[in-house]
């Protein structure tokens, strides 16, 4: 016969045993709520769409607050109930999952995946039009930017780079969600913020007309469909929601990183807009390749 030691005993509750896990030194990886805060942003942020409301003036203003009361208020309220509900396994896949049952879990989370696939290649293409600008003359950066095969090109690399990072898990996904978001989106909308500011401190023309009124016209269909696509602007709050369980505390630092990305996303949105409107004229943007 052979001695266990205490260590090797399962646990025996009630009429079922249930084998002990061995203790591993393997640590667990964990996101800090400013890390996550910035995750949310980013995955709702993206600076390619002020140049199109930066044409609309102060009524881009009313666009942004009514897109966030009715949508991304109640958005961010319900993802951060359920998250706190079901903190050890959050996401849309398991709050779908209990309510209709697996099949359908499966099902939204496919169709947020599919989102992604479709949304993340249109922000590679600003985002390589953007980098073309930072070459010299401007003549070669505007030919650059059209150029079809150098579009292909960073979006290819920059996607499947992306991809293998991923691949080494949640703890180089989160760094690589938190640097690329600060010094991608956060960072950048900042300092177009600022410049913005020294442009009109310096006295520079105001390009914004400030003569559009808050409220829009909606007898115009042009500005129905406009309200309607600023909603997608704000979608997105809950992907997130699938990594609650790598937070430290999910029932508290969950709400609180979406209330503070709620007020940091709409802050950041109207600030950039009105910035874009306020030094360049509305005939100098080009939706296509960004400001030019």
């Amino acid at each position: 016969m052979t001695n266990k030691t205490p260590k090797d005993k399962p646990a025996v509750q009630g009429d079922t045993v249930t084998p002990t896990k061995p203790a591993t030194g393997k640590k667990v990886a964990t996101i800090g709520l400013m890390a996550f805060v910035v995750m949310n942003i980013t995955t709702i942020v993206s600076l390619r769409g002020l140049p199109a409301m930066a044409e609309y003036g102060l009524t881009s203003i009313f666009y942004y607050v009514f897109a966030a009361l009715v949508f991304l208020v109640p958005v961010a309220l319900v993802a951060a109930e359920l998250a706190s509900a079901y903190p050890q396994q959050g996401g849309v896949f398991r709050w779908v999952g209990e309510a209709f049952g697996p099949r359908w879990g499966f099902a939204a989370i496919y169709y947020q995946w599919q989102a992604i696939v479709i949304y993340f290649p249109t922000v590679l293409v600003f985002a390589a039009a953007a980098l073309a600008y930072i070459w010299w003359p401007q003549s070669f950066d505007q030919a650059l930017a059209e150029n079809k095969v150098y579009t292909i090109v960073v979006l290819l690399v920059v996607y499947w780079a992306v991809t293998f990072i991923s691949f080494r898990g949640i703890g180089a996904s989160s760094r690589l969600s938190f640097f690329g978001g600060m010094f991608g989106t956060i960072i950048p909308g900042a300092v177009l913020i600022l410049l913005a500011i020294v442009y009109v401190a310096t006295g520079n023309p105001v390009q914004l007309d400030m003569q559009t009124s808050f409220l829009p016209d909606f007898s115009h269909l042009k500005n129905t469909v406009l309200a309607a696509s600023v909603f997608l602007f704000f979608a997105g709050m809950e992907m997130q929601a699938v990594h609650v369980k790598e937070l430290k505390n999910p029932s508290q630092d969950y709400p609180l990183s979406v209330l503070i990305s709620t007020i940091a996303v709409v802050a950041l949105f109207i600030a950039g807009t009105l910035a874009v409107g306020t030094v360049v004229k509305t005939a100098d943007i080009s939706l296509n390749v960004s400001m030019i």
